[in-house]
């Protein structure tokens, strides 16, 4: 069952993209950029570039969607994300990390699907590190960490390796790098509102339209009563009506009469599709030596 419906290929899926496609294939046609549209994206990206403009038609699908369905929003999201092979940005993050709020710290991150590749520079209020980099089948599943200063940096020859989901690296985050990257965060939303919508507990709302980087979102508010396994009572998604990811997501507790906030996580400067090369993925491309 579980398997069933975490596949976003489905029917109903499938009719909702022809239906954002069809919006779509205009536009694309009329632009005079020469790229592959791999079927099932609603806008392809090349070399960080979006190569068309969602249609009148293709926003109102979405905008009845973010009021009617949020799941099927998000399958869809969940799908497009899949073109973006890699990419780069800027992510800014503050969590509240046992009881106490962190200040907000500002990283430039790089990321690629094949291998699962992150490499992280910390700009403002690193933790422990200010230099992260992942890549997935190297260095026994550890990622390799630059300690912040040079004390440190030195006594340890430039650089640590450490579990992503170790106790010491958990203690400066609630989300290891290996859960980093927009289809891991849509498939983290989507399962907890599919055991919500199972549980009968889910409530979900249409926060309207705002701007993130000057770009148009779509707001979705999710709604959930105090349970073991849900990671807030009020979730606050925004939805890049062009790129369809996530490109900020809060996240506020249980505490009566007001919500206390838990998270906010903010991706902006996002280049898509730039054809990171192994090298970028380095310990060297990102001032630390080999372990």
């Amino acid at each position: 069952m579980l398997k069933r419906l975490f596949r976003p290929t489905n029917r109903r899926v499938r009719w909702l993209v022809g239906i954002l496609l069809v919006g779509l294939s205009f536009a694309l046609y009329t632009r005079q950029t020469v790229a592959v549209k791999p079927a099932g994206n609603f806008v392809s990206v090349m070399d960080g570039e979006a190569l068309a403009e969602m249609s009148t038609e293709a926003t109102a699908t979405l905008e009845e969607l973010a009021r009617t369905d949020h799941i099927a929003l998000l399958e869809m999201c969940l799908e497009n994300a899949r073109q973006y092979n890699d990419y780069t940005l800027t992510f800014i993050k503050q969590e509240r990390l046992r009881g106490k709020l962190r200040d907000q710290q500002t990283i430039e991150a790089a990321f690629r699907r094949q291998p699962f590749s992150v490499a992280m520079k910390w700009i403002e209020n690193a933790p422990k590190g200010d230099r992260v980099l992942y890549v997935e089948g190297m260095w026994d599943g550890q990622m390799l960490i630059r300690p912040t200063g040079w004390a440190a940096q030195l006594a340890m020859g430039g650089q640590t390796l450490r579990d992503p989901t170790g106790k010491e690296v958990m203690e400066s985050t609630l989300r290891p790098v290996t859960m980093f990257g927009f289809e891991n965060s849509l498939e983290n939303l989507l399962a907890v509102y599919r055991t919500a919508k199972e549980r009968g507990d889910l409530v979900e709302e249409f926060g309207g339209f705002a701007k993130i980087d000057d770009r148009p979102v779509l707001v979705l508010v999710r709604k959930l009563p105090a349970a073991a396994d849900y990671p807030s009572a009020k979730t606050v998604t925004y939805i890049d009506m062009e790129y369809l990811v996530p490109v900020m997501v809060e996240g506020y507790d249980w505490t009566t009469p007001e919500p206390e906030f838990m998270c906010r996580y903010i991706f902006k400067d996002i280049r898509f599709n730039v054809g990171l090369p192994d090298d970028r993925f380095t310990p060297q491309a990102n001032d630390m030596n080999s372990p």
